[in-house]
Formats: structure tokens, sequence, C-alpha cells
């Protein structure tokens, strides 16, 4: 099984779980835009590196390697070149996400995302995070499966953002490029 499907499985289970498990604050639950849009790729052909922007231009991406699966909210590509699988999630948090505080967001990114990732290895690092003014968080994560993963998460004005890059061996400077590329532009966020 290639790497890819752990990525998507592991943020599927991330971004279906953010919420639930972030007990300590209360938010309603919204319905989801199940639309079936693909992200927007800088150009028709898929190449190595492509920059892709969000559906609505809230944010751009540079992917390594081949696209596998592209859809409205969630982007995977494999790299044979660094046998590593990245991958993006977004997603519209419930409206009153909107109004935290960037404790309240740590906290809430802290919760979901820790208690997601110890139950399928260990974190070996946590780091806060900034886009900009909005907070993040980080993990570096050793799967029990043998994997490595690099895992970051921002909210930005009631959106999350989910990026993972997963690999058997280790993350390289690829992965680090990759994740610098993220550009979030909240004005366009609605």
């Amino acid at each position: 099984m290639k790497a890819w499907k752990l990525a998507l499985t592991t943020l599927v289970l991330l971004t279906s779980t953010c919420l639930p498990k972030a007990q300590a604050i209360s938010l309603s639950k919204t319905e989801v835009n199940k639309s079936e849009s693909t992200l927007l790729a800088s150009s028709n052909q898929i190449a190595l590196n492509d920059t892709y922007w969000g559906p609505e231009r809230d944010f751009s991406i540079q992917m390594p390697g081949s696209v596998q699966e592209n859809q409205y909210r969630k982007l995977i590509s494999w790299s044979d070149t660094s046998q590593t699988a990245y991958a993006i999630l977004h997603r519209d948090m419930p409206v009153q996400a909107a109004y935290l505080s960037a404790d309240q967001i740590r906290e809430a990114l802290q919760t979901s995302m820790r208690g997601e990732m110890t139950s399928t290895g260990k974190i070996v690092r946590s780091t806060n995070l900034e886009v900009g003014e909005y907070p993040g968080l980080e993990l570096l994560v050793q799967h029990t499966d043998g994997t490595t993963g690099q895992y970051r998460g921002f909210i930005v004005k009631g959106r999350m953002y989910l990026m993972a890059a997963v690999t058997q061996g280790e993350l390289t400077t690829e992965a680090v490029n990759f994740f610098d590329s993220f550009g979030v532009y909240p004005e366009r966020v609605r």
C-alpha cells in the first residue's frame, strides 16, 4: 500500500474527528458542502510541483510529485523521488469558529490533532505555528506501521486547513518546500 493511502486515511480521520474531540470548545455541527468540484491547478496539465489554488482561491500550495486524488476539499499527490505522500484538506468549521481566540484555536487543534495522532503512533514533536496572524499547529509523528508523518493544521476565519507529508523513510527538503509553499488569503475566505 502506498503511503498516500495512509496519508488520506489519517487526514480523513483528522477532519472527521476534529470537532468531536475538541470538547473544551462547544461548537454546533454544520453540513459540509458536498460538491465534487476539483481544486484548481495552475495549468490543465498535471506536472511536478504544480501550484494549486483552493476552489475560492483562498489558498495556494505546491504539490510535489503526481496527483493521485483531486476533489473539492482534498488533494493528494505522490512523489516517486522521495517516496512521500502529500495531502491538503480543507473544510469550513461551524460559524462560531470564526470568533474563537488564538488560544481557543490552538486548544482545539491540540486536542483534535494530538488525540488522533496518539492513536496512530507516537508524537515526536509538537510546535505552535502561525500563518500570517492565524494560529496553527505542527506535529511530527512516528506511526506504528513505521512511517513518519509531518502534519500542519490552521484555522483561518472559520476554515480549517490540514496538510500532511507521510513517508517510509526520512522527510526531505521536498517536504519542507511543500509546507513552506502554503499561502492563505483570508480576505477570500467566505
